[in-house]
């Protein structure tokens, strides 16, 4: 084949409910060289079973079994170990997401189409939304530290690992590619490469992303508002790459004070200890406990909300309980 190889990295723990249509999407893709490197994360389901009847049916598939559970981020990088030395790209694809047809063919062409790029993404469909808006749609090429720089600032999300090609050789010189310690690991690998190469966007919808009461995203990651939690260490351990000091240290007492101001909508909501002290460690950890004069601040601005706002009382004792 002439074509670029690809890995498609598909780590998987009790995914069989999605894992059929997951596979497919991906063997069904114009671009024809590829892999799909399958790791079973010693599933208790048909996952398994799953996979190994796509290897039976389709040469391009390798199926690799943990013999017990790793943690997942674990998981993830240990899959990343195990695609082919010749593969030029690497596309992670989680059980419950899709490919759209064609869609790996695009993002190959605009990653061979500068030798510079490292990462392509794209738009995705998650549930009813449309995610990763933000850029000009005029361009297709960006300078990945003025990309990474945006996304530290907020002023964009259009980092979406999920959805995302790599350079495999890009991958291979990191090991782990993803930091074991974080929840958010796959932004981290995102931010650790973006400041030598240029990132690639292709303005149209190419992946969907499910969204479904088992997912990571469902459980965890949007009930305890897991990436404000780890925001901190984004700026920490990244945003000397990208953003002088005196912005740096603006922004990091911005996110503070979200912070201050989320704990105390906790309390107010009467979430459950659990919450609180998930988001209270994370700021220990980062050397950021609160004071009280923290605690009042965020108050009196929740406080200048809610009476600008009301509805946002009735949101704060109506919303579900986290216990």
């Amino acid at each position: 084949m002439t074509e670029s190889l690809v890995s498609i990295v598909v780590p998987v723990f009790n995914g069989g409910r999605f894992l059929r249509e997951c596979l497919d999407s991906a063997l069904t893709q114009s671009h024809a060289a590829l892999e799909l490197v399958i790791l079973d994360n010693a599933s208790t389901d048909d996952t398994l079973l799953i996979a190994e009847h796509a290897a039976r049916n389709d040469c391009r598939v390798r199926v690799f079994h943990n013999q017990t559970t790793l943690k997942p981020i674990d998981n993830w990088n240990r899959a990343m170990t195990v695609m082919c030395g010749k593969a030029r790209y690497c596309r992670v694809l989680h059980a419950d997401d899709t490919l759209y047809p064609g869609s790996l063919a695009r993002l190959v062409a605009l990653a061979e189409s500068d030798p510079e790029i490292g990462i392509v993404g794209s738009l995705r469909r998650r549930g009813d939304h449309v995610e990763c808006e933000g850029l000009p749609a005029d361009r297709q090429i960006f300078d990945g530290t003025e990309v990474a720089r945006q996304f530290l600032r907020r002023q964009i999300f259009a980092l979406a690992p999920t959805s995302g090609l790599l350079r495999a050789d890009l991958v291979r010189a990191r090991q782990p590619f993803y930091p074991p310690h974080l929840l958010h690991a796959d932004l981290a690998a995102w931010l650790d490469i973006l400041d030598e190469v240029k990132f690639g966007f292709v303005h149209e919808i190419l992946a969907f992303s499910r969204v479904h009461e088992n997912s990571i995203t469902a459980t965890l990651a949007e009930r305890k508002q897991t990436l404000m939690r780890e925001w901190l260490v984004l700026l920490r351990d990244y945003g000397p790459r990208y953003i002088a000091p005196a912005e740096l240290a603006r922004l990091e007492s911005d996110h503070l004070a979200r912070c201050h101001r989320l704990l105390v909508r906790g309390l107010a909501s009467g979430n459950g200890r659990d919450f609180l002290d998930f988001h209270l460690e994370g700021l220990r950890q980062a050397g950021r406990t609160p004071r009280p004069l923290d605690y009042a601040r965020a108050a009196v601005a929740e406080l200048g909300d809610a009476l600008r706002q009301p509805q946002k009382l009735f949101k704060y004792w109506h919303q579900p309980r986290l216990r």
